[in-house]
């Protein structure tokens, strides 16, 4: 997760900005309000990442992006805009800022741009060259295709049409292409070698080969998978099984967008270290009686339906919502 220092002259975009880099797990350095003192915190903080408004009084957003990036040619500036400033960006993007978020800001605008800027492989003298090729043909939509999630492919693995339907829209939302999709073990095994995908999402529970055995047959033919386990919080001892045979990460239900977001950025970003790796799940394996998996432990699903020969029961929780709802009417519909 990045180090983010906040620029706006408005407190209320600040903290709504700094609410949601806090809710996808990065950590706010600093909140600033001004240009001059954005330069000043930008020197104390070197930050990962700075989300720099345009408009403020006195020193705008994109000045402050020529003295930071001329100090600092390596910062990551991310300008925030409203559409109808579309040539203010591209200047802000001629002087060094690495990438955009057009207003309202949103928790998906976020996580996918700061995942892409910090992913880039970036050339100064390239990227302006192009910016100023887009910035003559008066358009900014092509800015940065080169380097955006749209490359990265994934595979969607889970025996609920209705997961894959649903997986399948945020992917698509949050800019990355979906390759390729399996209702079982088997069947992901033929598609991973067929698509070659950069990430697989990987339900544990399915007819057939669960999702931990395809892990373990993926692997052992592509070592270099990112396979991300999909996992209800009372099948821990699975998702640490599914670990400990080489997935990368694991997503508890109920499946979100920021969820999917931050957990794709820090497998597309980690340099994986099978020692450590194995080492952290020996820890989580160790501790599984005593601690959670993780923070979402406490998590209650909004809805559990079970059936017997007669009867078929729907047990809600305190926290179904609209989307629940949803997802409820889909899966009694296959009923």
């Amino acid at each position: 997760m990045a180090r983010v220092m906040i620029v706006d002259d408005s407190y209320v975009v600040r903290k709504a900005l700094g609410r949601i880099l806090t809710e996808l797990g990065h950590t706010v350095v600093a909140e600033v309000a001004d240009g001059a003192q954005a330069l000043s915190e930008y020197t104390s903080q070197q930050p990962d990442i700075v989300t720099m408004d345009l408009t403020m009084p006195g020193m705008n957003g994109a000045e402050v992006t020529s003295r930071i990036i001329e100090r600092f040619p390596a910062a990551r500036i991310i300008v925030v805009s409203a559409s109808e400033e579309k040539q203010v960006v591209l200047d802000a993007l001629e002087r060094g800022a690495r990438h955009y978020i057009i207003k309202p800001i949103t928790p998906e605008k976020v996580a996918t741009t700061i995942d892409n800027v910090l992913q880039q492989q970036f050339d100064q003298q390239t990227y302006r060259e192009l910016i100023r090729k887009v910035k003559l043909a008066g358009g900014i939509e092509n800015v940065l295709t080169s380097n955006e999630h749209r490359a990265v492919r994934v595979l969607i693995v889970d025996d609920s049409a209705v997961a894959r339907k649903s997986l399948r829209e945020i992917v698509a939302e949050l800019g990355y292409i979906v390759a390729g999709e399996a209702e079982n073990g088997s069947q992901a095994f033929v598609e991973y070698t067929r698509c070659k995908p950069d990430i697989v999402t990987m339900d544990l529970t399915m007819q057939g080969m669960s999702g931990a055995e395809a892990t373990s047959k993926i692997i052992a033919a592509f070592p270099e998978a990112r396979i991300i386990v999909i996992s209800a919080i009372e099948e821990r001892r699975v998702v640490v099984d599914a670990l400990e045979r080489g997935a990368r990460h694991f997503i508890i239900k109920p499946i979100t967008r920021e969820k999917i977001a931050a957990v794709f950025g820090n497998v597309l970003r980690q340099n994986f270290d099978p020692d450590k790796h194995r080492e952290l799940v020996g820890k989580l394996k160790s501790t599984l009686d005593g601690v959670s998996l993780m923070r979402d432990a406490e998590y209650l699903p909004p809805y559990r339906i079970t059936r017997d020969d007669k009867l078929t029961l729907v047990e809600i929780n305190a926290n179904l919502s609209l989307t629940s709802c949803q997802s409820l009417s889909s899966s009694w519909r296959n009923f």
